[in-house]
């Protein structure tokens, strides 16, 4: 039984804090102060109450024993004296008890008591004494009425002073988060494409000025490393698309050249894939280094089939030793709103994985729906190759490029991707 409450204590406190690292800053500063300002008007209210009561309890004690003692000291000179009889404040003797109710006849003698007699509230003090039990009554019916209107206008007063503070420290709170929120939005606005912004001027003199000069020192930083990396994916894209370009001008004039020389066409057939693999490749790079614009949607459609058709052909040339099957219902089409070279790398880089790495011979490539699925033999390493920081590729000494490219290219276009291990090998699938 012990475990079991200890077992829900611990999901209690759990769920609480969980409930409460979910509050925004305000409401936990908010709460906080009104909590602080409730516990303690709630013990200082406590701690009043029940000092008063002790006070009033003394000092009723002090009246009743002065009035026995009275009383007591008139009997010493006049044994007939008859007790005090008033509205509130009455004496009885061993010898009057038939006057009194038995639940008072009963109580013990050095005390006082507070016992409720015919719709009356009564202080008894009963004690033995030189001519016997004597018992003093004293009504505080009004008082107690008088207690509990006092106590009732201690809770109202308490319930105002909470709510007072309750909206002092919401307004405390919404000023103490405005420069947090203030920041928040400040950083929301800033355009990534924009360089040189600085904000620590926007909070001079406000306590989160330290904070908003690291973020300058750090947009500064970021700066540097923006302009050098535009500077060298500029220079790049002119270094690389003009040998490129070169290249694809010579192959195209020997081909012409070696039009009836089988051999000589088939080597320059593998360079010419050979520089457009290249070409793709590097403008995936160039595309994937710049940041995208999502308010603008891209006009360009590519089919995928068509892609997929002369990768496989390509590979086919290639892996000669190597069974691909291409596997798509007649008449499907799926177009997809993106450069033909991001298709291209996808679908490539995919082929070409399954074929270097795949320990079967044959290659199944299909399109269902808007999937592209690429399967082969084998097993993956027991690392995600898609989420590996370092190896991107399914062999287990690959440090190629491939599926890491593949990866990039999906987040950019908001396509899917899951490579996983299935009965027959391992399966790729690409969800446009």
């Amino acid at each position: 039984m012990a475990r079991v409450i200890g077992s829900l204590r611990i999901r209690l406190v759990e769920r609480l804090t969980t409930r409460l690292t979910r509050l925004s800053l305000r409401a936990r500063i908010a709460g906080t102060m009104i909590a602080l300002i409730a516990v303690a008007g709630m013990v200082l209210s406590a701690w009043a109450y029940l000092a008063d009561e002790r006070l009033k309890r003394n000092i009723t004690f002090d009246l009743l024993s002065e009035e026995l003692i009275h009383y007591e000291q008139r009997m010493r000179v006049d044994r007939g004296a008859q007790p005090l009889r008033s509205a509130r404040l009455r004496i009885y003797r061993s010898s009057d008890l038939a006057e009194l109710p038995r639940h008072i006849a009963i109580l013990k003698p050095g005390e006082m008591h507070r016992v409720r007699s015919d719709g009356r509230l009564l202080d008894v003090l009963v004690r033995d004494g030189d001519f016997g039990r004597l018992y003093i009554t004293y009504d505080v019916t009004t008082h107690a009425r008088q207690e509990l209107i006092a106590i009732l206008v201690l809770v109202l007063g308490v319930a105002a002073i909470v709510l007072l503070a309750g909206l002092a420290a919401t307004t405390i709170s919404r000023r103490l988060v405005e420069p947090v929120t203030a920041l928040a939005n400040r950083l929301s606005q800033i355009d990534p494409k924009e360089r040189h912004v600085r904000i620590a001027g926007e909070f001079a003199g406000n306590e989160l000025e330290p904070i908003a000069r690291s973020i300058d020192t750090f947009l500064e930083r970021l700066d540097g490393f923006v302009e050098r990396e535009q500077s060298f994916t500029a220079t790049a894209s002119h270094e690389l698309r003009t040998p490129l370009a070169v290249m694809r001008g010579a192959v195209e004039l020997l081909e012409a050249h070696a039009a009836e020389r089988p051999a000589a066409a088939k080597a320059l057939a593998r360079i010419q894939r050979a520089v457009r693999d290249m070409t793709e490749f590097t403008d995936a790079l160039l595309a994937l280094s710049r940041e995208r614009d999502t308010h603008t949607s891209s006009d360009v459609q590519c089919d995928v089939r068509a892609v997929l058709a002369r990768v496989v052909e390509d590979q086919r040339s290639v892996a000669t030793d190597k069974h691909i099957v291409l596997d798509v219902p007649p008449d499907h089409e799926l177009k997809v709103a993106a450069p033909e070279s991001m298709v291209a790398m996808t679908v490539s880089n995919l082929v070409r994985n399954a074929v270097r790495h795949g320990s079967g011979s044959e290659i199944r490539c299909e399109i269902r729906g808007r999937d592209l699925i690429v399967s082969n033999a084998g097993t993956l390493p027991t690392s995600d190759p898609l989420k590996a920081p370092v190896r991107f590729t399914t062999h287990p000494a690959g440090h190629g490029m491939g599926l890491y490219l593949v990866r990039r290219i999906c987040e950019r276009y908001g396509w899917s991707i899951r490579l996983e291990n299935t009965p027959s090998g391992v399966q790729a699938t690409v969800e446009f």
